[in-house]
């Protein structure tokens, strides 16, 4: 009889974290039981606890991985380059690509939200990812003023709460079927407010060496 290699833990999460989006993509979060990941992982059912302390763990898991990736496109996205209003309309951009590159990874990410409004192990876990999002798109907007040598009028957490509401509604508005063009345009709008909240920094000049008191 063969002997099965043997995998490190570290390694065996990864591959059943990789065989829950398979399914979770295939069959919803209905389909996705801890035998169909571990099958979709090729491993014994009983190797699936000594990994995660249960199904919840890993959709937790897996509804988290979404934010970094998010961060980092927008973040990649800020520039001196153009207008206020261009250096905004990208960080969004670079959001939005995700969402049509990859709707039903989004897809999988609200059904994991939905199930936790009623599943009270997941309910915690997944209040503090969506607390992440403005906290996140906050982190963006300071950026972009370091970058661009403004302030904004409005407090950075209320307009990062304004955007994380309008991408959020785009978001499952382009699920159900919307446009993707009307989409592009909104972002395109919700860019042209938030820019309209930019103030340029005034710079003192500095004061003349030996100049009279």
């Amino acid at each position: 009889m063969a002997v099965m290699p043997r995998i490190s833990a570290v390694d065996r999460r990864a591959q059943l974290l990789d065989a829950a989006w398979r399914v979770l993509l295939a069959e919803g979060i209905g389909g996705a039981t801890t035998r169909a990941i571990c099958a979709e992982a090729g491993m014994p059912q009983g190797a699936f606890h000594y990994c995660f302390s249960s199904r919840d763990q890993l959709l937790t898991e897996v509804a988290a991985v979404m934010l970094p990736r998010e961060l980092s496109a927008a973040t990649q996205a800020i520039s001196r380059g153009g207008t206020l209003v261009d250096t905004v309309h990208r960080t969004l951009l670079a959001y939005w690509e995700l969402v049509e590159a990859e709707p039903r990874v989004h897809q999988v990410i609200y059904e994991i939200t939905a199930l936790a409004l009623r599943d009270p192990a997941l309910s915690t876990p997944t209040r503090a990812r969506y607390a992440g999002d403005p906290t996140a798109v906050a982190a963006v907007l300071e950026q972009i003023a370091e970058v661009r040598g403004i302030v904004w009028d409005r407090q950075v957490p209320v307009l990062a709460a304004q955007i994380v509401a309008v991408l959020d509604g785009l978001t499952l508005q382009y699920l159900v079927g919307g446009d993707p063009g009307a989409a592009r345009e909104a972002l395109l709008a919700c860019a042209q407010d938030v820019a309209g909240r930019g103030r340029r920094v005034r710079r003192v000049a500095p004061a003349l060496v030996g100049a009279a008191r």
